[in-house]
């Protein structure tokens, strides 16, 4: 190897280094139990979130997240400088150790890099996706967990939040059938996917979907929320990328709320298209801009407010894990720092600490009478 040649850290590399608790495998994406907040779990899915094929991972309780390099700094706990030096070593002269094991594997992780790459257009998606929720209802669980959480049934029905459950294969495909005779087309529209006889089908969840929508209005995919067992619960992407005729979802970014110079010129950037859409309908329609985590989609963010041609008036709000997380600490600092150079200030909106997240506060507010 030559002095300045740079070696590719790949995410099977660091895989066959590192000793971790693999819960299951969906196509290229690995669930595993985190090192470091599922060490005393032995049930259950985990926390921790790998994509093989793109090479990323994101742990949703530590709320961190990366490539495959910094994966394997985060978890031997050492700078991604002395990670690189260590990995370059070890895969050059193919020295094979595993350092701070875990737990022995539960499942193999092999690669299928067949998916649909090319992701359809948002105008055709928007359309699918809109007549597709027009075909699904939303279980009794569900409503009754949305309308704990603030919101009202008119509210509901307007969002078209619906049940992904449909476990029958038959009613699933007699949706498909139904969309195709509208002629919308399913060819690369994340959560679709085409058997080998022709006949197309979309990936059942056990939750509810939250469409999440462009600045221009338009739905550009579909995020499900997983009401478990758990506190936090689970989110996903509805996405078949897993499958070779399927197509993957993205990070997309959730913008809902009004923009109005005369009534409102700010936005609010957060975690989580719900949360947008909750805060937003507690403050009277006012702009949100959601991330899918605190780590993701940095860049697009910024993109929208550039868009909306705001230079101050932006706050983030994220979850008061901030002020014991380091990691969200960072992503705070980083988004920060790119608003900053595109000549935006943002700045970070503080609220009461008794509460998580920024809904359940409005939320305790609202039942108090008060103005958030």
């Amino acid at each position: 190897m030559m002095k300045n040649e740079l070696i590719d850290i790949r995410m099977d590399d660091v895989l066959c280094l590192l000793r971790l608790n693999i819960v299951k495998r969906n196509g290229n994406e690995l669930n595993l139990y985190c090192p470091k907040c599922d060490v005393h779990k032995m049930k259950g899915e985990g926390h921790l979130y790998i994509n093989v094929h793109k090479n990323t991972f994101f742990c949703h309780r530590c709320g961190i997240g990366g490539n495959a390099l910094q994966l394997y700094a985060w978890l031997n706990n050492i700078d991604t400088k002395e990670a690189y030096k260590e990995l370059v070593q070890i895969l050059t002269k193919g020295t094979k150790r595993a350092r701070k094991a875990v737990a022995e594997p539960t499942a193999t992780y092999d690669v299928n890099a067949t998916q649909t790459e090319n992701l359809a257009p948002v105008e055709q998606r928007d359309l699918v996706y809109h007549e597709f929720l027009k075909l699904l209802d939303l279980d009794e669980k569900y409503r009754e967990h949305l309308l704990s959480r603030g919101v009202t049934d008119t509210f509901i029905k307007f969002k078209g939040y619906r049940s992904l459950n449909v476990k029958d294969e038959r009613k699933r495909k007699e949706i498909c059938k139904t969309l195709i005779e509208k002629g919308l087309t399913l060819e690369a529209v994340p959560g679709f996917f085409k058997h080998s006889n022709g006949e197309w089908d979309f990936v059942p969840y056990n939750g509810f979907c939250i469409p999440v929508v462009s600045l221009e209005g338009m739905i550009q995919g579909l995020q499900v929320r997983i009401v478990g067992d758990t506190n936090s619960g689970k989110y996903r992407w509805f996405s078949s990328g897993n499958i070779s005729t399927g197509t993957s979802a993205k990070n997309f970014v959730h913008v809902v709320g009004t923009f109005n110079e005369e009534k409102y010129k700010r936005v609010f950037i957060i975690e989580g298209a719900l949360k947008a859409d909750i805060c937003s309908y507690l403050m009277d329609g006012e702009l949100f801009v959601a991330l899918p985590g605190v780590n993701s989609s940095h860049d697009e963010a910024v993109q929208i407010v550039k868009k909306l041609g705001l230079k101050n008036e932006v706050f983030i709000v994220f979850d008061n894990d901030i002020i014991e997380k380091k990691e969200v600490q960072e992503a705070y600092e980083r988004l920060k720092r790119k608003f900053k150079n595109e000549g935006i200030t943002a700045t970070r909106l503080a609220f009461n600490l008794n509460y998580k997240g920024y809904d359940d506060y409005l939320i305790a507010s609202k039942i108090r009478g008060e103005c958030a």
